[in-house]
């Protein structure tokens, strides 16, 4: 049987498409005085401070996730859950709807400390000049509304004809669901796919466990394929656009884009 043609590359985002300050949390002051500012009018009574916030909420839910992720559990978390029990340990016990708006205040606090590589946007124009179709596919605790929000304000949006998270999907990577559901979306096969990103297990074994082609990319993040299991390794993101070019010369075609932003 003959293998598709390349028709999409789907991308890893943290340490691939953009990546993070050294010590991020010094950058959500700003974010974490207008949550003091909030709480202080919503409930009417005296708030920490926003160093202790970040220090007993931001920091807390960010330990809480990684602890998490480490224990290898394939579902998702609930997040307003972690924000609700770190925010009960300081004695606030918030509506729900409240701890959402907290959410995104830290949201747009952490933009402060994300930037995308300087080879992104050539990137994308060049797989997207090529006919192919791009996404990305992401292990995202928050809100995927507040995901695509801060993919929009980075200036990304428009070069990705979709979007997939795993607290969209409920599983993260590198569980078949959450790219299953990235391929359903671009209407692409995963023999058709080239996956991009940063780990081994879940960019490049996952993908590949579902027939897609994968790339370790080891710009801000290094993780030694000892075992070779990469079909291609690179140091700088835009070196995929000349493997892409390389893999459509030897197939002899283009990709092909119908499919948009979903």
């Amino acid at each position: 049987m003959s293998v598709p043609a390349l028709a999409a590359v789907l991308f890893d985002y943290g340490h691939t498409l953009i990546h993070f300050e050294e010590n991020p949390h010094a950058r959500l002051s700003d974010a974490y005085q207008r949550i003091n500012q909030l709480l202080r009018k919503e409930l009417a009574r005296e708030i920490p401070e926003a160093e202790s916030l970040i220090r007993d909420i931001s920091m807390v839910v960010d330990a809480e996730i990684q602890a998490d992720y480490q224990a290898g559990r394939p579902e998702e978390v609930e997040i307003a859950g972690i924000y609700d029990r770190a925010l009960r340990r300081i004695g606030l016990e918030l509506a729900p709807e409240l701890i959402e708006q907290v959410m995104e205040l830290e949201q747009e606090g952490w933009l402060e400390s994300v930037h995308v590589g300087a080879d992104v946007l050539p990137t994308l124009r060049r797989l997207h000049q090529s006919g192919l179709r791009t996404g990305v596919v992401s292990n995202a605790a928050y809100r995927p509304r507040l995901m695509r929000r801060q993919i929009e304000v980075l200036g990304l949006l428009p070069h990705l004809d979709s979007l997939t998270f795993s607290s969209e999907v409920g599983l993260r990577k590198p569980h078949p669901a959450i790219y299953r559901a990235a391929l359903e979306k671009l209407d692409v096969p995963a023999q058709a796919t080239l996956f991009v990103g940063d780990r081994l297990r879940e960019d490049v074994r996952g993908p590949k466990a579902l027939g897609m082609r994968a790339v370790l990319l080891r710009e801000w993040r290094r993780e030694e394929d000892q075992e070779g299991e990469a079909d291609f390794t690179v140091d700088r993101l835009s070196e995929v656009a000349d493997v892409v070019a390389g893999l459509l010369e030897r197939e002899g075609t283009t990709g092909r884009r119908e499919k948009t932003h979903n």
